[in-house]
């Protein structure tokens, strides 16, 4: 009788424990959580580059930076009409990102 017992109790246990782990397929998807500022831009695209009369601002990856703004890993380091330059701050590398592609057929003049 206590073998009896003792197993319809596991066996609630084991389905209570199974249980816990189903998902409600008719729950609402989860939402992942939003990036913090903490975390490294890991790729950078040059959006647009305004001259304005306090100086030249870029738009990278939709945020607006200056000259000497860090956008980690990165540093800005110049800003000019048709590129930004850019240095990773540990490595040291730099990085020039163009507004327009030189490629044949880009629709550019030279």
């Amino acid at each position: 009788m206590l073998r009896v017992s003792l197993l319809v109790a596991l066996s609630f246990i084991a389905d209570t424990a199974f249980a816990q782990q189903l998902n409600d397929p008719t729950a609402p998807p989860q939402r992942v959580q939003a990036t913090t500022t903490t975390e490294q831009v890991t790729q950078i695209r040059l959006q647009a580059v305004q001259q304005r009369t306090d100086g030249a601002v870029a738009f990278i990856n939709g945020q607006r930076v200056r000259e000497g703004d860090v956008l980690a890993p990165y540093i800005i380091t110049k800003i000019t009409m048709n590129h930004v330059d850019v240095r990773h701050q540990q490595t040291g590398a730099e990085i020039s990102l163009a507004m327009y592609s030189k490629a044949l057929g880009s629709g550019g003049q030279d």
